[in-house]
């Protein structure tokens, strides 16, 4: 099933650039805070820097492994929404 713009609500264009504008947003944070997340990590504990370099990049991996795991679910809810 294909959709056309007649299929789409009026407002769709606005929710899309106020989504699009937030995902930005939350972007720049997160880029401005995840080149200090080793400084942070060491401050929790003293760690060996093999510890620290796991532990890093653990918490840097588990943003995009979760991200990769939800957004199927997250593309496909409003389909499943609309169906009912």
């Amino acid at each position: 099933m294909t959709t056309t713009t007649t299929d789409l609500p009026r407002s769709w264009r606005q929710t899309f650039i106020v989504l699009w504008l937030g995902c930005f947003i939350t972007g720049m944070g997160f880029s401005m805070t995840m080149p200090f997340i080793s400084l942070f990590i060491n401050e929790l504990g003293h760690f060996s820097h093999f510890q620290l370099n796991l532990y890093s990049g653990l918490a840097f991996a588990m943003t995009f492994i979760s991200q990769a795991l939800i957004s199927p679910y997250w593309g496909a809810w409003p389909i499943k929404r609309g169906a009912n």
